[in-house]
């Protein structure tokens, strides 16, 4: 087994047997190909008034800002047969995305005869949002030739083949999300500057509960006096008792 070059990968394209819809040469790299991404994405929510809802790229709105710990779930714009003599071992995502921050989770492989879409979840993980944006090169992936072909009818057959759509069960898992999230954090924290700023601005209105406590010199003077009385002249608890008819 081995990988393949760039023009290994571009001869089984031509020839029909690796099939890559739609097909840009200018996106073959020296042992890899970049795929763009498609029109659609899913996006987990970023407070408890901005649920997750599933986004369409296009003229309009060309292009998405991931937030700092916000999970995406993303999809090629093209679709992939791979043959039964080839296997791709290596799929993930632009290394100008991953410096920036963006984690990738992804399938380890693509097994001989797998059709579809590839799709990826991400999460932003670095201090400022990512943009992403329709047709943009984003995926990439690596191919490798089989020492020995997979006979016919047992090739990839699984759950996720041909896939043009996200699984529902990842559309609910992302877009249904109700705990808090690290997408969360920075909304957090804006809420509570703004309580902070809320709670001077009501204890400037309240009025002063000290006020008209202070001690004047006549009441300081009687306390003294106090101090002064001699013993014999002070009531016992007995006394007092019977003074306040306890």
């Amino acid at each position: 087994m081995g990988a393949l070059n760039g023009n290994q990968i571009k001869n089984p394209v031509r020839e029909g047997r690796l099939a890559i819809h739609p097909f840009d040469e200018n996106l073959v790299q020296p042992a890899s190909i970049d795929l763009r991404i498609g029109p659609k994405l899913l996006a987990s929510p970023l407070g408890p008034e901005d649920l997750g809802r599933e986004i369409t790229l296009n003229e309009k709105t060309p292009s998405y800002a991931i937030q700092t710990g916000q999970m995406v779930a993303v999809m090629s714009r093209e679709h992939i047969t791979i043959p039964l003599d080839l296997c791709s071992n290596s799929f993930g995502i632009r290394s100008e995305f991953v410096i920036k921050g963006l984690q990738c989770f992804g399938g380890p492989h693509l097994d001989p005869g797998w059709r579809g879409h590839l799709i990826v979840s991400l999460q932003n993980v670095g201090p400022e949002p990512i943009n992403i944006g329709y047709d943009q090169p984003f995926f990439t992936v690596t191919f490798d030739r089989l020492e020995e072909s997979v006979e016919p009818g047992q090739g990839y057959e699984g759950n996720h083949q041909n896939q043009d759509d996200f699984p529902e069960d990842q559309k609910v898992y992302i877009l249904s999300a109700r705990t808090t999230s690290l997408a969360e954090i920075p909304t957090l924290r804006e809420n509570l500057a703004q309580l902070t700023v809320l709670v001077e601005e009501v204890r400037d209105k309240l009025p002063d509960p000290d006020a008209g406590l202070e001690i004047n010199d006549e009441i300081l003077k009687r306390l003294h006096d106090s101090l002064e009385t001699p013993d014999d002249l002070l009531y016992s608890p007995e006394q007092m008792r019977r003074q306040l008819n306890l």
